[in-house]
């Protein structure tokens, strides 16, 4: 059955009489809701403070502790957004460095796909990836840079275009260069292997995302198995043998 909607002093009511969550300040508790909604604070962040099997508070939570939660989880996302714009941002300039010092600066060469690594698994994905940066180069108007590009140079250089796109675009893009190309992107991050850095292109773009739409991240996980990295050993992550026991399911705290 679908859920009724109630009210702001409805929902502090349901939470103190049905759930046992106490709250002893409910103008505060209203406002949070307000502020928050309450599928997003209480949904999000109620499960350590309930029996699964009751659905009801225990231990004497109260909605402050909730509210906490919250608000270490956005500190948390500001800070992994922070790096992973870092991230995002040396992308963008190594790719169109790298494809530029190799093709030239014309839109022209960005949109062959004979520039691309044409296996026959990418085809799709390249056909895909040109039909949007054709896009972005002839068409789009959001922007105003791609705009005055157009009009005053009749060319948009890739490494305007780069500007425009998300990072599951970029990390797209990256996975269908060349192997040499990939080779080259790949020494600017300390020369990662280029599986490894698709792999790790991947996982960083979910949580990129997760953190982009003020989604929970301090439980968030991906069963994207990443390669083995420093911080494995650093955070002294129990093996299974020579394996690390969490690396298939590679927590934020990870």
């Amino acid at each position: 059955m679908s859920k009724p909607f109630i009210t702001y002093t409805a929902q502090v009511e349901k939470l103190k009489n049905e759930k046992n969550l106490v709250i002893t300040d409910d103008d505060f508790a209203v406002e949070s809701l307000q502020n928050i909604s309450y599928y997003a604070l209480i949904g999000g962040y109620k499960h350590p403070f309930i029996d699964i099997h009751t659905r009801k508070y225990i231990n004497e939570a109260c909605f402050e502790d909730i509210v906490a939660l919250y608000e270490f989880d956005e500190e948390l996302r500001g800070i992994f957004f922070k790096y992973l714009c870092r991230v995002e941002r040396k992308m963008r300039s190594s790719i169109s460095y790298h494809f530029c010092k190799k093709h030239g600066e014309r839109q022209e060469e960005y949109l062959n796909s004979n520039n691309y690594g044409n296996i026959p698994k990418n085809k799709n994905g390249i056909t895909k990836l040109i039909k949007m940066l054709d896009m972005m180069a002839n068409k789009n108007k959001d922007h105003e840079y791609l705009v005055y590009q157009r009009n005053k140079y009749h060319n948009i250089p890739l490494w305007v275009i780069m500007n425009t796109l998300t990072f599951g675009q970029i990390s797209k893009m990256f996975e269908f260069l060349p192997q040499n190309m990939q080779g080259a992107i790949c020494q600017d991050f300390g020369n990662v292997k280029k599986n490894e850095m698709i792999k790790y292109l991947k996982v960083l773009t979910l949580y990129r995302n997760v953190c982009a739409h003020n989604e929970r991240l301090f439980s968030y996980h991906t069963y994207i198995d990443i390669p083995d990295t420093l911080l494995h050993k650093k955070l002294g992550i129990s093996k299974n043998g020579s394996k690390y026991i969490y690396m298939e399911k590679m927590t934020c705290l990870v």
